[in-house]
């Protein structure tokens, strides 16, 4: 199971995004792998420009596998964002509930640096597109 960030969705969604980030979107999808969870279909679902669109990525964000934001993960976001933040390093508090809910259930697919930080400190399993 890959969990898909935001960043590499809005790349998949744009008419100009990234052809890789596009092409591995299209296989995580055509394959049956490719999960979301809430945080990630409220940055991308908030971005859509018009009300069809909203629809239609609502409709598309719901038939995919939601991996929970449930007290584990908050917990586990909390802990690393403390970690981080006592070794100088802030992260957005989306971020980190993206990767705890992804931790140990998923690979993380994205295009955000502040990943790999997660990554390097608390083992998580990602992959970053290059754009």
């Amino acid at each position: 199971m890959v969990l898909i960030d935001s960043s590499a969705w809005i790349e998949f969604i744009r008419p100009g995004g990234s052809p890789v980030a596009k092409a591995r979107v299209r296989q995580l999808l055509e394959t049956g792998l490719a999960a979301t969870c809430g945080v990630v279909s409220v940055e991308v679902l908030r971005g859509a420009r018009h009300r069809r669109d909203f629809e239609a990525l609502s409709e598309a964000f719901a038939a995919l596998p939601q991996l929970p934001l449930d007290e584990a993960v908050i917990a586990r976001a909390a802990a690393w964002g403390f970690d981080l933040d006592k070794k100088g390093t802030a992260l957005p508090t989306t971020d980190l509930l993206i990767a705890a809910a992804a931790f140990e259930k998923a690979v993380l697919l994205h295009a955000d640096r502040d990943f790999e930080l997660i990554a390097a400190t608390f083992g998580l399993a990602q992959e970053r597109i290059v754009l």
